[in-house]
């Protein structure tokens, strides 16, 4: 009994072993020991689909690895001209084979097909990527071989953008950007560099999309449910040659929204208040009355002195979108709110910069002898002059003959400022502030020559934090030359700005394809640091 057991036990313990080591055999592992794998899968050419065929019309396409893969979920495989792989087509993995399914798809006569595999299949133990992989085939009986390449940036920034769509169009009608898929196309890297290879030689369209993460088009589909976010073209046709064609760069610019009207508020006297459904400082407004007009946001203030009716029109580029009707009858002066400070310097004062006083209302005036400028302990008042502020005149500065770093007291008795409507303010301002040394910062002088009369420039001073600095900006038309003077700046690396306002309407504006309109030029030049109690001097030449 005892030795049936003991067998019995040990044909049982064998019979587990063999079942758990081909289990073991059956689940890719990585091995144990031994070098890291950094070499992605190989494909195994005697074993998949013969690349580069001609008058080849594929049922399916089988690609074989010398190793377990699996897809990249963060990758997608492309086929230029686009075929979409959707359901019964979803490329699938089967062990090694990668097998991309077209049964039932339309294949176009005579086109040279490139499915780009890039680095959508890796193994499965390390995660290497295959590098570049392509699969190539025609349907008629050459394979093209011409390329295009080129870059793509923002239009704006002029940083390069990846995972853009560059498509080419063999229809030059011009509406097949908008209603079809492209001839050719490929999508940028993270340089915002793209070649699109197997080319037919021939003229084309070019047209460069972010597109919309749930579009299966790869058209300018405005019309959509999931139009493109940013869109870049070439104004001219191209003409394709044997070999490589490098291109311009594509300047890609967010498709500009409709602007419309959400919500208008006229209870306030003196101000209209429309809030947009975007930036207020990208739409045009157009009205027959005067107003004083400012951007926070999706929020558009219109500062009028009088009352009166008017037609509002807010649009774009000259095309009007949304209309808002106004009798001049919705708020009365005794509805107005009262005058009242909103926003004030603190902290140290920068002394070119002076006391910044912002009001909830455009300023008159400002009555000097209601104010009063205290240095230090000394009991006589300081003598100082007072601007308000032209693009923006609820805002008021004090500048006085700072010396040194010694603190100050402001003193804004009620009655001293008056609005454009002759209210005053009712409560007093009182401010402790200290003063910065002017040592502690420096001079920046620029000078543009060349300029065009013919277009008008917008000029900012940007931050090393890529911010615009508070009262750089600048306006040029109709000038040769001009200086650019800023005074008691930090000490900081900064960089001038130049849009060139093509239009006329004193704001940097994106393109559209569909009136065939590019984005604004926008220029940066780089500018030596500035350092305390020094004065650079830079002269931008164009």
């Amino acid at each position: 009994m005892i030795r049936k057991f003991l067998f019995f036990s040990t044909l049982a313990l064998l019979t587990l072993a063999q079942f758990f080591g081909l289990q073991r055999c059956a689940t890719p592992s990585p091995p144990n020991g031994g070098p890291v794998d950094s070499v992605g899968p190989v494909l195994v050419l005697e074993e998949s689909t013969p690349n580069f065929q001609t008058n080849f019309r594929p049922d399916r396409i089988e690609l074989t690895f010398d190793e377990w893969v699996e897809l990249d979920p963060q990758q997608e495989i492309l086929i230029s001209p686009p075929i979409e792989l959707e359901g019964d087509n979803r490329p699938t993995l089967r062990r090694r084979t990668l097998l991309i399914p077209l049964e039932g798809v339309t294949l176009r006569d005579s086109v040279t097909y490139v499915v780009n595999i890039g680095g959508a299949i890796k193994d499965l133990n390390e995660g290497n990527p295959t590098e570049n992989l392509r699969f190539v085939f025609a349907t008629g009986p050459v394979l093209d071989t011409a390329s295009v390449t080129g870059t793509v940036v923002d239009a704006f920034t002029g940083e390069p953008l990846d995972e853009i769509a560059v498509t080419l169009y063999s229809d030059l009608a011009d509406t097949a950007v908008f209603t079809q898929n492209p001839t050719y196309f490929a999508q940028t890297d993270a340089a915002g560099t793209y070649t699109i290879s197997n080319v037919r030689p021939g003229r084309y369209r070019v047209v460069a999309l972010q597109r919309n993460p749930a579009a299966r088009s790869y058209y300018a589909d405005y019309t959509g449910v999931f139009p493109p976010l940013a869109v870049g073209f070439l104004d001219s046709l191209i003409t394709v040659t044997d070999g490589e064609n490098a291109l311009e760069a594509l300047r890609l610019s967010p498709v500009p929204i409709s602007p419309r009207i959400v919500e208008a508020d006229l209870e306030e006297y003196g101000v209209i208040k429309l809030t947009l459904n975007q930036a207020a400082g990208g739409v045009d407004l157009s009205a027959s009355r005067t107003y004083r007009r400012n951007n926070f946001g999706d929020t558009l203030l219109l500062f009028y002195r009088q009352p009166g009716p008017d037609t509002l029109l807010v649009g774009r580029r000259g095309i009007e979108a949304d209309t808002l009707i106004v009798t001049g009858e919705e708020a009365s002066v005794d509805d107005a709110l009262p005058l009242a400070l909103i926003n004030r310097t603190k902290g140290k004062v920068n002394p070119g910069e002076g006391i910044r006083l912002v009001f909830n209302r455009p300023v008159d005036s400002l009555d000097t002898a209601r104010v009063r400028l205290y240095r230090d302990t000394l009991p006589a008042p300081v003598a100082f002059s007072y601007s308000i502020d032209s693009l923006y005149p609820a805002e008021v500065r004090l500048r006085a003959s700072w010396s040194g770093a010694v603190p100050f007291r402001l003193e804004v008795l009620p009655g001293a400022v008056s609005d454009w409507y002759g209210i005053q303010n009712r409560d007093s301002i009182v401010a402790d502030l200290n003063v910065d040394s002017g040592e502690l910062y420096g001079d920046l002088v620029i000078y543009f020559t060349n300029l065009n009369p013919t277009i008008d420039y917008i000029v900012r001073l940007i931050d090393g934090n890529d911010q615009v600095v508070l009262g750089s900006r600048r306006y040029i038309d109709e000038q040769f030359e001009y200086v650019a003077e800023y005074k008691s700046l930090r000490p900081a690396t900064y960089r001038m700005e130049l849009i060139y306002d093509s239009n006329g309407n004193e704001r940097y504006d994106v393109g559209d394809l569909r009136f065939g309109l590019q984005p604004e030029t926008v220029q940066r030049f780089e500018i030596e640091p500035l350092r305390a109690n020094w004065t650079v001097e830079k002269t931008i030449d164009l």
